[in-house]
């Protein structure tokens, strides 16, 4: 009978098994993580589109050049002009807060809503060029309840009485 080596119950296994995770791993999961947060970062930074006054828009200077905004403020009467062949406009709003600020805007895009006019509030989509005219890649104009000024009975809705 063979004897055992006095140390051969305390002899330690030659590859220890850790329970956490491998420092290759860690790395990797954590690479993948920040790539993900930084294109996350970069869609939201490409596609906000900050709403603002003309007072607001004007007050940020020349900082605002080429960033998107959206400008909201009543078309100024009189300055509507169409272009040849029917090709896009320009105009100027304001505040109806601050009517002596004006911007210009220029929209090329498609169709121009049919209620565009004198006084109808628009709110255009675009970018502010380093001449401080707007130009708009889209156009939206707020059509004008048509029982804003009406009278009190035209306004309520009476539900009618049923026969009984």
């Amino acid at each position: 009978m063979a004897l055992a080596a006095p140390n051969a119950a305390l002899a330690v296994p030659s590859r220890v098994r850790t329970f956490g995770a491998s420092p290759k791993l860690l790395i990797a999961g954590s690479a993948i993580v920040l790539a993900a947060i930084y294109l996350i970062v970069v869609s939201m930074q490409s596609s906000t589109v900050y709403f603002l006054t003309v007072s607001e828009l004007l007050a940020r200077g020349p900082a605002a050049s080429g960033q998107a905004y959206r400008v909201s403020g009543s078309l100024v009467p009189g300055t509507l002009v169409r272009g040849p062949n029917g090709e896009g406009i320009s105009f100027e709003i304001s505040d109806p807060e601050q009517p002596s600020r004006n911007l210009a805007v220029a929209y090329r895009g498609g169709q121009v809503p049919d209620i565009v006019g004198d006084n109808i509030e628009i709110v255009a989509e675009g970018k502010l060029d380093a001449q401080g005219s707007f130009q708009a890649a889209t156009l939206l104009a707020k059509c004008p309840s048509r029982l804003e000024n009406a009278p009190p009975d035209e306004r309520d809705y009476v539900v009618p009485a049923t026969a009984s």
